[in-house]
């Protein structure tokens, strides 16, 4: 069979490739990938538009394998994937002519080898050696990026969690020969002489980006890393510990490495999320790792991993989620093994690998044996009772994200109608408290944050004069939020892509910017006010509404609901929010360069909203972040449904503050 690489024809070529990428990864993941659409049965999503795609046929027309390439000049719709790849530095430093993004790399299972996807990539360094392209970036999961090393790209950013799991930016210089044979690039081959660059684009690298390596890869055969990967350390209580390549000759595990890229951790940085499911194995070279339960972000550690000790090795070996979180104790260097190593030394020296499983059981032997003998001493400490037992933090928080992501959610349609419950009860309430503060009608209004635009939708109601401009980054909410205003009519709203951070608004542009519960969900709360200040008018109003956990009281008091609400906290933390950050408003407002700042608290009670509704409110969202975390289970289930019952019963009651926070722009 011959395989040939093309571009789609035409839009009938794009929808099989779309529909491909549908077949391979719906049968793959577990989860909704960005731009999936069930109905149609294809995944595409706003970059595809400005994209060069490239498709692998067989000879009798069947598809592959496909891959697209983004240009910065062309474009690069999403400002949350802009900021994580440094796309704006990137497109200084080289023009935006000169950079492109790699992406949606997929190969059929039953093809995927060497062939396919060299084919593949050798196309792409080809459009992009005719595009004088300079630099190549893509972003991808973590057993990935030996596949991508092998092509000369290498690490440049600090790692980044979606959802799924932790994602790697990677860059390649792409006219420089050198560069690509140090990294052992077939691409070099490719290259004509004349497009050289002699090392100028990776050396602008180094000065920009510290996390660039050049090359990035090193050769295996070096002694000491031999011993440090086969050796156990000579501190007396680590004798007994196994390592991967332990009792195993240099040369085999010289053959079995050969080149595999590393990747640096900074002390905190989470690698595994329990309840990820992709699959990834690695080795610590330096540093240290922690294998920790509970929740992610000050777990209890059941075990720490070492330098030349595996991780990953379960999920390998058995392809189920993962059951605990990796988190690096200190500053770490790991290097990332092929999620095929073992099957592929197997086919060369069967011996080798039964010595290599012999060692990875008997790691997990006592990674067993460490983990029982610390769940008896807490056991012995602390009774019967729950073991989420909680230790100092040794680390610092993991690299923070936004921490509302609608798509990410269990039950996305209970969420929504929540949303429009919540926007429901609060109506006449924040309403006042609006027009209170100066709202008016024929005021432009920002309504950041919008979601799927319930409060766009009850601000044209009471303001039919004024302009609304929702902004919100996630494109199935937008969606939403468009098929309401066109089933109302209300052509004086709108709703644009952008985020807190990067506001798609010119200087001064609105009279009024308001952020309803938005600010427990971003991780940098004033780089969010200083672009509402910088929208907003001289003497227009900012006005944030939002919670502070800590004002929730339940009466009769449910001491478990204590230990559940900081998990709530810890969990949301995780992902870039702060379930505190109403007591921290008055400050930032002023920070911001806010003038006239003001605090008004509104109580809301089981009396306000009746006990279902109050309950749905303010626990509902507590439940979804729990889950996306991976810190739901049946006890907490019981807990939850227990408060419910609680608040139905006579004379008991419960409460939260609402923070609503307002000042003045200078």
């Amino acid at each position: 069979m011959t395989v040939s690489i093309t571009s789609p024809r035409d839009p009938m070529d794009l929808e099989r490739m779309f529909q491909f990428l549908y077949e391979v990864w719906n049968n793959e993941y577990d989860r909704d990938i960005p731009g999936m659409d069930h109905h149609k049965r294809w995944v595409r999503d706003d970059l595809d538009d400005w994209a060069d795609h490239l498709i692998a046929l067989s000879d009798t027309g069947q598809i592959l394998g496909c891959v697209r390439i983004n240009r910065l000049n062309r474009g690069i719709p999403s400002p949350q994937l802009s900021g994580n790849m440094a796309f704006e530095k990137l497109g200084n430093l080289f023009g935006r002519d000169k950079v492109s993004f790699l992406s949606h790399l997929a190969v059929a299972p039953s093809h995927r080898g060497s062939t396919v996807v060299s084919l593949l990539m050798s196309h792409v360094f080809r459009v992009n050696f005719e595009k004088r392209i300079e630099v190549a970036t893509c972003y991808c999961q973590l057993n990935l990026v030996s596949l991508y090393a092998r092509f000369g790209l290498c690490p440049y950013l600090a790692n980044f969690r979606v959802d799924a799991g932790v994602r790697v930016p990677m860059i390649g210089c792409v006219n420089d020969r050198d560069y690509l044979e140090k990294t052992g690039s077939p691409l070099a081959k490719l290259m004509l002489e004349t497009l050289n660059d002699n090392g100028r684009a990776a050396k602008r690298l180094e000065a920009h980006f510290p996390r660039f390596y050049d090359p990035g890869l090193e050769k295996i055969p070096s002694k000491a890393l031999w011993a440090q990967l086969a050796h156990a350390p000579a501190l007396e209580e680590q004798q007994d510990r196994f390592k991967l390549f332990q009792d195993i000759p240099q040369k085999s595990v010289e053959q079995a490495l050969k080149l595999l890229p590393r990747l640096q951790l900074v002390q905190g940085e989470v690698l595994f999320m329990k309840g990820d499911r992709e699959v990834s194995m690695g080795i610590v070279l330096s540093g240290s790792m922690g294998l920790g339960v509970g929740d992610g972000k000050d777990p209890h550690f059941i075990s720490v991993i070492r330098p030349g000790e595996p991780f990953g090795e379960i999920n390998i070996l058995t392809k189920i989620k993962h059951s605990t979180t990796l988190i690096a104790l200190e500053r770490s260097k790991v290097m990332l093994l092929s999620d095929q190593m073992f099957e592929r030394i197997a086919k060369k020296d069967s011996g080798l690998a039964v010595h290599l499983y012999k060692n990875v059981v008997n790691i997990l032997a006592r990674r067993m044996t460490d983990a029982n003998n610390n769940l008896s001493e807490i056991l012995g400490k602390n009774g019967q009772g729950s073991i989420r037992v909680r230790r100092p933090a040794l680390y610092g928080p993991a690299q923070p994200v936004e921490s509302y992501s609608f798509d990410t959610l269990m039950d996305k349609e209970s969420e929504f109608k929540r949303l429009k419950l919540q926007a429901k009860v609060a109506e006449a309430m924040e309403l006042s408290k609006l027009k209170s503060i100066g709202l008016g009608d024929g005021d432009t209004i920002l309504d950041l944050g919008s979601g799927p635009g319930v409060t766009a939708m009850l601000l044209s109601r009471h303001f039919p004069q004024s302009r609304i401009i929702g902004i919100e980054p996630d494109k199935n909410l937008r969606t939403r939020s468009e098929a309401m205003k066109a089933e109302k009519n209300l052509n004086h709203c709108v709703f644009l892509e952008g985020t807190a951070r990067e506001i798609p608004l010119e200087d001064d542009a609105v009279d009024f910017s308001y952020a309803r519960l938005l600010f427990q969900h971003i991780p940098d709360p004033m780089a969010a006010l200083k672009e509402m200040h910088r929208v907003t008018r001289k003497n227009g109003i900012a006005c944030i509404l939002d919670v502070d956990d800590d004002t929730i009281f339940l009466h009769p008091r449910v001491r478990a609901w204590e230990a559940v609400e900081n998990r709530v906290a810890i969990a949301q933390s995780s992902f870039g929010g702060d379930r505190h950050v109403g007591r921290k408003l008055l400050a930032y407002l002023l920070e911001a360069g806010f003038e006239s700042v003001r605090v008004d608290l509104v109580p809301v009670t089981t009396q306000m909203l009746g006990p279902k509704v109050f309950f749905d409110i303010v626990f509902g969202f507590k439940k979804q972040i729990l889950m996306r975390a991976g810190d739901w289970d049946e006890e907490t289930g019981r807990l939850f449904d227990s408060i419910r019952d609680l608040l139905l019963e006579k004379g008991s009651f419960a409460s939260e503050n609402i923070f609503v926070v307002h000042g003045t722009a200078t």
